[in-house]
């Protein structure tokens, strides 16, 4: 009886063994989904920001670009921009959407809060933003 108790000990072992080589081969080897560039992130990491400040193409929505800018968030997916933007419109900011297509390196949907008359003001709303969202630069008016 102990030697049949010992078989099925080691079978229970190399089973539950294999099932746990089985989650971790699946778990490292799943696609990465398309997850949203958080700036406070990329700021705080080694790597280069994937989405330089100076984009080829920039359209702004609703042509709210004057004046001081927040850049909040900026995103690959559209789906993703537009969840966080109607966020930082239901929190009650001036927040609209921009789409900058990078050429090799895809479209972006940069999400902003605008029309910031001075910098002061914007540092203010800048503070703000981060208490509630942990990202954000400003963007000076172009001349």
């Amino acid at each position: 009886m102990s030697n049949s108790f010992k078989n099925t000990w080691w079978i229970f072992i190399l089973v539950l063994a294999g099932g746990v080589f089985f989650f971790l081969s699946w778990y490292l080897n799943k696609p990465q989904s398309d997850q949203g560039v958080v700036l406070n992130d990329i700021f705080h990491a080694p790597k280069a920001d994937p989405v330089p400040p100076m984009a080829i193409v920039t359209s702004p929505v609703n042509g709210r670009e004057a004046g001081f800018t927040i850049q909040v968030y900026s995103f690959q997916s559209k789906d993703r921009a537009e969840s966080a933007l109607q966020d930082l419109k239901n929190s009650g900011y001036q927040a609209f959407l921009v789409m900058s297509d990078l050429g090799e390196k895809g479209t972006w949907y940069r999400v902003r809060v605008g029309g910031i008359a001075d910098e002061a003001a914007a540092r203010q709303m800048l503070n703000d933003i981060r208490k509630n969202y942990s990202s954000g630069f400003i963007l000076k008016p172009q001349s």
